[in-house]
């Protein structure tokens, strides 16, 4: 079971691992689940959703305050996406963190989608794994097309999530979030631009 955010004001959420993995929305949940398991680090690592960045802070404080995390718990990890900003994105992260009075004895760290150098977000990452795809080109194109066509698209960071919902929407399954889509082994996990990742969570 992956720990859904707690409401504000609720009970802690308890956790049974000796790493936590702080993710930011349904999309990562499910990604790292996956990304967990293709390294073999499902039974190591707990995942907890908290929600949006402006939860994380609520989020932090209440789950070290269950006793099962003082308990067991020696390393807390926190991804959340750039955004259009990497540096406030990661000082955001490690505010939250030092706010929540974790032990000393706690390791923490922090990984910036998608690269911890660039603004964007987990859809950056997910994309740039499979530019090499030859249907990606008529992903670009059909973009390219409605630009010509006067359609007020948002730009980057933002057209990230598009881009990855067309590209999806060349597979079998239909209406397939990037999350589900890494289930289903959609993303190549041997793609060089994931290699950063694995070791944040090899190493948390």
């Amino acid at each position: 079971m992956i720990p859904r955010p707690p409401k504000r004001d609720s009970p802690p959420v308890p956790v049974s691992l000796s790493k936590v993995l702080l993710v930011e929305g349904n999309t990562p949940l499910h990604f790292f689940e996956a990304l967990l398991s293709e390294l073999a680090l499902q039974d190591e690592v707990e995942i907890c959703n908290f929600g949006g960045v402006r939860d994380l802070r609520a989020a932090v404080r209440t789950l070290a305050s269950s006793s099962e995390f003082r308990r067991v718990v020696k390393s807390v990890g926190v991804v959340r996406d750039a955004e259009t900003n990497v540096k406030t994105a990661r000082q955001s992260a490690e505010d939250a963190l030092a706010a929540a009075g974790l032990p000393e004895s706690v390791q923490t760290s922090v990984f910036i989608l998608p690269d911890n150098k660039r603004p964007g977000m987990i859809e950056t990452l997910c994309i740039e794994s499979v530019r090499q795809d030859p249907l990606f080109s008529c992903v670009e194109q059909f973009f390219q097309c409605v630009e010509t066509q006067g359609v007020d698209l948002p730009g980057a960071p933002q057209d990230a999530k598009s881009y990855a919902q067309a590209f999806l929407a060349t597979r079998k399954e239909v209406q397939l979030y990037p999350g589900i889509a890494a289930y289903r082994g959609y993303w190549p996990w041997d793609s060089p631009v994931f290699e950063d990742l694995k070791e944040f969570l090899r190493a948390l």
